[in-house]
């Protein structure tokens, strides 16, 4: 398909060294596998969730953000288990997870570590938006996708020594991350993501989204995780691309404009609910 689209995912237990990913949280593993039955009681779940309140309090922060975009606010985790179902809930519980155990390398070198996780849960909430149009019942995993299809760069900036020099090239120019990684590299921070969710045993769908996400094509078949990934830190130099994809994929670009603008508002009401 695109240029950066592989059937293999480079081996990095050798390129990132001894570097092991810190686990998930124990209540959010518990939580998954008990949602990997699909015959499981959503009220069993959440009773996993309250067994930690600070995990209680992070998962109704974030269901009730503005970036998530719920209807009715829940009020306790039974209640938000119930509106969300498994899939909703399964999104929510992986973005938390994997949030709290990304790397927080120190800023510099095109890094800006409140600046990156604002970008990313723009992304989310514009892939949201574009999902609750054109496919609502892939809504919450878009969100996730989008969320974390960058969750490779802090990885890297912590591991690969060369990588801070690229990511600072990448912010002065107007480029392709991914093309620059595979120019120096061979491969791109989206394969690095998709590493990280198998090592967290991630649904493999969310793998796929994740290695996908800058794929240098588009047309219909492209989902807004994929959509969105044109965004950049910093400046709106990536939108046009997103209204460019959108196009491809028959969203208007007005209706696009309109959707990115609410993204905006919505990221900023959304504040630490996924700091």
């Amino acid at each position: 398909m695109g240029l950066l689209r592989r059937d293999r995912t480079p081996d990095f237990t050798k390129i990132l060294g001894d570097y092991e990913p810190p686990s998930f949280p124990t209540f959010i593993t518990q939580a998954l596998d008990a949602l990997a039955d699909p015959d499981v009681d959503m009220g069993a779940v959440a009773t996993i969730v309250q067994q930690d309140p600070g995990a209680s309090a992070k998962v109704l922060q974030v269901v009730n953000s503005a970036g998530f975009g719920l209807r009715t606010a829940a009020t306790n985790v039974q209640q938000a288990a119930t509106l969300l179902g498994r899939n909703q809930l399964e999104g929510i519980l992986i973005s938390i997870g994997a949030r709290a155990a990304v790397p927080s390398p120190a800023d510099g070198n095109g890094f800006d570590h409140e600046r990156f996780w604002a970008t990313a849960s723009k992304r989310a909430t514009l892939a949201s938006l574009i999902a609750a149009r054109i496919d609502p019942t892939r809504q919450s995993e878009n969100f996730t996708a989008a969320l974390l299809q960058d969750m490779g760069i802090p990885v890297l900036m912590s591991r690969e020594a060369r990588y801070p020099d690229v990511l600072a090239q990448w912010h002065a120019e107007d480029s392709n991350l991914a093309s620059l990684e595979v120019e120096v590299f061979g491969w791109h921070h989206g394969e690095v993501a998709a590493w990280l969710g198998g090592r967290w045993d991630f649904p493999e769908h969310y793998l796929q989204l994740l290695t996908d996400h800058h794929a240098d094509d588009a047309g219909p078949h492209l989902l807004p995780a994929h959509l969105v990934a044109p965004i950049r830190e910093a400046d709106d130099r990536g939108d046009a691309a997103v209204i460019d994809r959108a196009a491809a994929a028959g969203i208007a670009a007005d209706d696009m404009v309109a959707m990115l603008d609410e993204a905006v508002e919505r990221t900023a009401a959304m504040g630490s609910a996924l700091a």
